[in-house]
């Protein structure tokens, strides 16, 4: 027994050792100094495990076991303590040390240590600060000390701890403990030397935990990088647009110089000669301006004169709306200047050609401008 409780105590440290470096990742704030520290108290039943104990009734070695305990969580998986463990233990052992004339045990226990401790509901689980029910293990290693009046020698050894935390939520500040440990001393702890080299002790408390302020923990948010997308694609698409306005130049120079060393030709030709002609329009309208009205009346007498087609195309601004509402925003807006080239200035519809692109093409590099129906 005192082998596998050995055994027992070992695994849970390791474990813990491991699960901590694990926690280390977890993704929450470290808080500061003075947050989430307890303080709890506790009291129960110890039982001994000696060399001849199990000569005694189980019943018969229980004894008063009472708790105290200070700490701090670092994260919601990992944190530290430090704990008083008493009052006494009891046994049996015909000439022992602290036996009486029946050879039963009596005597002071005293175990000052320090704990680690594993959330292991919040490691497996996930952190949940108002989670009902929550399992802790721990392990630690102290001071141990026995004793009774009257008797030398007093035992000093060095205790190793172990052992499983119930923590029951009942508020925000406070909590019930049922908590179950283990001790692990010198064979040599109940005043009687000889057998196996350890020795343990398990008890079993229940008590109250109360938390100070401040008692959770802010889950770290992984700051999100700028997306500079959008102003390389501008970027590429301004230097397309200078690489074309290059291009066309030269093309543009190379006809010029071929149109200089040809022979003059002289032809006599009416032609009407018209640019483009731009209707702006305010944000989220489609009502034409007095003074737009004029220029599209004296476009409108061009266009009669000249026969030709020509297309009306609306556009609408992207950094407003959406494209649905940019797509109808820029229909009405060509279609009003068609109704008022057909309907105002007699322009024949054969003529006209109505075309709506919304925002998904944008003429000008600024809104403001891009609010525009352009006749061509």
């Amino acid at each position: 027994m005192k082998k596998s409780f050995l055994t027992l105590i070992l695994l849970m440290f390791f474990g813990m050792i491991s699960a901590q470096e694990q926690a280390k990742r977890g993704p929450f704030l470290t808080n500061g100094l003075w947050d989430n520290w307890f303080i709890s108290a506790g009291v129960g039943g110890n039982v001994y495990f000696g060399e001849n104990d199990g000569e005694l009734s189980f019943g018969d070695r229980i004894s008063t076991a009472l708790d105290f305990s200070v700490g701090k969580w670092i994260t919601p998986c990992s944190g530290f303590r430090f704990q008083y463990a008493g009052i006494d233990a009891k046994g049996y052992g015909p000439n022992a040390l602290y036996a009486d004339n029946n050879g039963d045990e009596s005597f002071n226990v005293l175990n000052l240590h320090a704990d680690y401790m594993l959330n292991l509901s919040n490691f497996v689980g996930g952190y949940k600060h108002t989670r009902f029910w929550q399992f802790v293990p721990f392990v630690g290693v102290g001071w141990a000390k026995s004793w009774k009046e009257d008797i030398n020698p007093e035992y000093n050894e060095v205790g190793i701890s172990g052992g499983l935390i119930n923590k029951i939520r009942l508020s925000d500040a406070l909590d019930a403990n049922l908590e179950l440990r283990g001790l692990l001393v010198h064979q040599r702890f109940d005043g009687t030397v000889g057998g196996y080299k350890g020795e343990g002790m398990a008890s079993a408390t229940i008590g109250l935990t109360y938390k100070f302020n401040r008692r959770d923990f802010t889950k770290y948010v992984e700051p999100v990088p700028c997306d500079y997308t959008p102003y390389t694609n501008k970027i590429s698409d301004l230097e397309k647009k200078i690489a074309d306005a290059d291009a066309e130049a030269r093309k543009l120079a190379e006809e010029l110089n071929a149109e200089k060393n040809k022979a003059p030709e002289i032809v006599t030709v009416k032609e009407y000669l018209m640019g483009k002609m731009s209707v702006w329009f305010v944000i989220n309208s489609a009502k034409i301006s007095t003074a737009d009205m004029i220029n599209i009346g004296n476009y409108a007498e061009i266009m009669k004169q000249s026969g030709k087609t020509y297309k009306i195309t609306g556009y609408a601004d992207k950094e407003t709306g959406n494209p649905k509402i940019n797509q109808r925003l820029s229909e009405q807006r060509a279609k009003n200047v068609f109704d008022a080239l057909v309907n105002k200035f007699g322009v024949n519809p054969s003529q006209l050609e109505v075309i709506a692109k919304g925002d998904r093409e944008e003429p000008y590099d600024r809104p403001v401008l891009n609010r525009v129906v352009i006749i061509e």
